[in-house]
Parts: structure tokens; C-alpha cells; sequence
């Protein structure tokens, strides 16, 4: 992890979020302008890509927090 404590979204919540929960976190990330990044993994259950965001971001917007307030304190990071 990088000093922004970047984190899937399995590492977050603990659980695969599934295909339509990441788009919807992907979306919220890219209009609040966060910066996100790409991991390769390979397990028995899933081998590919997965978008990895800032622990920060992924509290406020599993908390409902997400607005353009939050948004400027999150790109100073």
C-alpha cells in the first residue's frame, strides 16, 4: 500500500462487491476526480484486474458522504 492507503473494494468491505457495485464505486470515483489504480490478482475464485481507491474515498462513499465538499479535501490527500 502506497501512502494514500490504497484498497479494493474486497479488501474493504471484506467480501467480493460484484460487477455492478464496482461500477458504481468506478463512476463515483471518476466524477469526484479521485485517483484510482489497477492490481492483477490470481486466486481459485478470480484472476484479473481490480481498481484499488483511497481507504478514505471508500469510507465516505460507503457512509453516503460523497459530495463536491469532500471531494476537494480528498484530491489534497
Amino acid at each position: 500500500m502506497n501512502s494514500m492507503n490504497m484498497m479494493s473494494l474486497y479488501d474493504f468491505l471484506g467480501r467480493a462487491a460484484g460487477p455492478e457495485l464496482g461500477r458504481e464505486v468506478a463512476q463515483a470515483a471518476s466524477k469526484a476526480g479521485v485517483k484510482s489504480e489497477m492490481r492483477e490478482i490470481a486466486n481459485p475464485k478470480y484472476s484479473g484486474s481490480v481498481m484499488l481507491y483511497p481507504k478514505a474515498f471508500l469510507d465516505l462513499y460507503f457512509k453516503g458522504s460523497i459530495n463536491e465538499s469532500t471531494n476537494k479535501q480528498l484530491l489534497k490527500g
